[in-house]
């Protein structure tokens, strides 16, 4: 063999084993290369290609979550000194001062709900207080200006002016839209119709009835002219009928015995019904008097609170446990795609009737608001009224000294 031969052989035999040692690495790659005289060997460095990330999932988006904040007061009881108080130099009739002192609680609530315990009536010939009691339209008007926006209106006086003091009232809250009365009527259809209302996206029933008519009977004929106590059944397929078509169901049932602190067994039975035929909140008026709250459980397990009497959110009654009424303070939840709402918590608080010693002028405070000066001004203080005195009787009533 040639010289040359010999060291073209110690070549390629030099590139065998290079190529050999360098075929278990991925990253490079061996061609050759075809010249006149020899082949040469010509090595490339190739990037790897890194796989294309997976896009991220997009995050499913947070349900939303309505919340609707609800207050209610009860009893507005028109007496006389009460009509007295509005009338103007002029001979027209305001009675704005009687809400004037609670306007900013009210302002923080969605739903501000009061139980307007008499009538309302156009002509100053039917203005009457106690027993039958007739109150100037111009009550309703401070009632809207203040903001309340519910009015429950089935109590024991809803007949005391008899057909035409409810056509009266239902023709005044006619002129306001704006406002949802229930609990009176002027015709069937509508006596027929479960109250509902839309609130931040939540659909709520508002249901109110009364125990009686303080020994009056409505016409045979006319049985839609209030809504009573009178019939479970109904009651029943009310409340049946809410849960479907509302997200959320009150229940304003006008009940009880006046001036007694607790509930009675005619409360409790119809409470019962009332929650296991679906309320999901109880909110009670008419003994005049404070009354606990307490949280009910029906047949299914639902925890429904039951504020059994709000007392008086004004009046000139001439006790002093009459003084004392109480706001009911609710927050509703609902999240998207819940079949129902749900309550989130469920307060009270107290408030006080004011009456100046000359009985001239009359308001309602938060009980928080009234100062010793304030109270010391108060028609009974004769009878011995004071904060303190006021503050234990709701503590006692409601339990809030054990909290």
């Amino acid at each position: 063999m040639g010289k040359l031969s010999k060291r073209i052989t110690a070549v390629l035999s030099v590139v065998m084993i290079m190529a050999v040692a360098l075929a278990g690495c991925s990253k490079y790659s061996i061609t050759s290369k075809e010249t006149t005289t020899e082949k040469a060997v010509v090595i490339s460095e190739m990037p790897l290609v890194e796989p294309e990330p997976e896009p991220e999932p997009e995050p499913e988006p947070e349900p939303q979550v309505f919340t609707v904040k609800l207050c209610a007061v009860g009893d507005d009881l028109i007496h006389d000194n009460l009509i007295k108080s509005g009338k103007q130099e002029d001979g027209t009739y305001n009675y704005d001062h009687f809400y004037e002192h609670v306007l900013d609680q009210l302002a923080q609530y969605d739903i501000r709900v009061i139980n307007q315990e008499t009538v309302l009536v156009n002509d100053p010939d039917s203005y009457s207080g106690y027993p039958r009691f007739g109150s100037p339209y111009e009550v309703g008007e401070a009632v809207i200006k203040a903001g309340f926006n519910v009015v429950t209106h089935a109590t024991n006086h809803s007949y005391d002016k008899g057909v035409n003091g409810v056509l009266s009232s239902v023709a005044f809250w006619r002129e306001h839209p704006e406002i949802l009365m229930v609990g009176m009527y002027d015709n069937e259809e509508d006596f027929n119709t479960i109250p509902v209302k839309e609130f931040n996206g939540i659909k709520i029933a508002f249901l109110n009835y009364t125990y009686g008519l303080n020994g009056l009977a409505l016409p045979d004929d006319k049985q839609y002219l209030v809504n009573t106590l009178y019939d479970d059944d109904k009651i029943v397929s009310d409340i049946t009928k809410a849960r479907k078509l509302a997200d959320f169901v009150i229940v304003f049932p006008h009940w009880g015995t006046e001036y007694v602190y607790e509930a009675t067994t005619y409360q409790r039975n119809e409470a019962k019904i009332f929650v296991d035929a679906g309320a999901d909140l109880i909110i009670g008026a008419h003994p005049h008097v404070v009354e606990p709250l307490e949280i009910l459980v029906a047949e299914d397990g639902r925890e429904v609170p039951c504020y059994w009497s709000l007392g008086n959110f004004i009046s000139s009654q001439s006790e002093v446990p009459r003084m004392l009424g109480a706001m009911a303070e609710v927050e509703i939840e609902m999240t998207e795609g819940d079949e129902r709402a749900h309550i989130v918590s469920a307060e009270m608080e107290p408030i006080m009737t004011f009456i100046s010693k000359d009985t001239k002028f009359i308001t309602s405070y938060m009980l928080k608001d009234v100062t010793e000066e304030i109270a010391s001004e108060h028609w009974l203080t004769k009878k011995g009224l004071t904060v303190e005195k006021i503050q234990k009787l709701y503590d006692d009533i409601t339990g809030a000294e054990e909290e």
